[in-house]
């Protein structure tokens, strides 16, 4: 059995983060070890303000010491939510001293052109440094501009996007999805970046919106490739579930703040 070091952050109520992508890997067979960066009461969109708690920085240090200690190895580690500069500067040293063969990240930062709240230069200048160590980068369109510095336009395709790319590239990016690069009328598109080549593909978009889906597609897509897909292949299946779970969310009556219901769904990942 495959085992993932899951590092990220872990919200109570709503269906997001750790709480999205451990019964999805669990699912498709893969041994998860969460290692929780931040404990949230809710998500942060539309419950209020929650209670946040960072994890301290020790706690982290000390089990990742304490993991080397035992010679416990891991086939995958994931990278999500950090949410300050010191807990990137740990992710960082554990990947340089302790490399997984495989190394997945999604520099979670920011939205529709911006950043999110808590975030700012600072923050994105030490994810930056992640992107030599990722085998596989999995920013959406506004993370992938900003961490590049290409000025971020909505739903870039062609010039830009390729700008992003080779930008990416340059810094370290070995691989990557970029999501929300082509968004016409009701499509919606990504683009893969394998061995410095980017193709950009369209889908129909669901018309629906919902919070958690990026860890839902980072879950199936993590799982597919530690099953053995190829990362157009893995893609697409992370698409079609996202997907599957938005179109059951539509046909539903309930709050979009709940999350989506991909737990009747998992039986389509086994």
């Amino acid at each position: 059995m495959k085992r993932m070091l899951l590092i990220h952050d872990l919200c109570s109520v709503g269906k997001a983060a750790m709480m999205n992508m451990i019964p999805v890997l669990s699912v498709m067979g893969i041994e998860v070890c969460p290692l929780p960066t931040m404990l949230l009461s809710t998500h942060t969109g539309g419950f209020g303000k929650p209670e946040i708690l960072p994890v301290p920085g020790n706690y982290l240090k000390e089990s990742l010491r304490h993991f080397q200690r035992e010679n416990i190895t891991f086939d995958c580690v994931f990278v999500g939510y950090l949410g300050n500069v010191p807990m990137v500067e740990t992710v960082l040293e554990l990947l340089k001293t302790g490399p997984a063969p495989l190394v997945i990240c999604d520099p979670i930062m920011g939205d529709h052109g911006k950043y999110y709240s808590n975030f700012d230069d600072s923050y994105r200048e030490a994810l930056c440094a992640l992107l030599g160590e990722a085998d596989l980068l999995l920013p959406n369109l506004t993370e992938a501009a900003l961490l590049s510095g290409v000025p971020y336009e909505e739903g870039m395709t062609g010039e830009g996007l390729h700008a992003i790319v080779s930008r990416l590239c340059e810094m370290g990016m070995k691989n990557g999805i970029i999501t929300g690069t082509n968004v016409g009328e009701h499509r919606i598109g990504m683009a893969i970046v394998e061995g410095g080549f980017v193709e950009q593909y369209t889908e129909t978009e669901v018309l629906y919106q919902s919070h958690g889906t990026g860890d839902l597609f980072d879950a199936v897509l993590a799982g597919a490739i530690l099953k053995g897909a190829t990362l157009k292949e893995a893609a697409f299946q992370a698409h079609n579930f996202v997907a599957a779970c938005l179109q059951e969310k539509a046909g539903q009556a309930g709050n979009e703040r709940d999350g989506l219901p991909f737990e009747q769904l998992l039986g389509k990942l086994v």
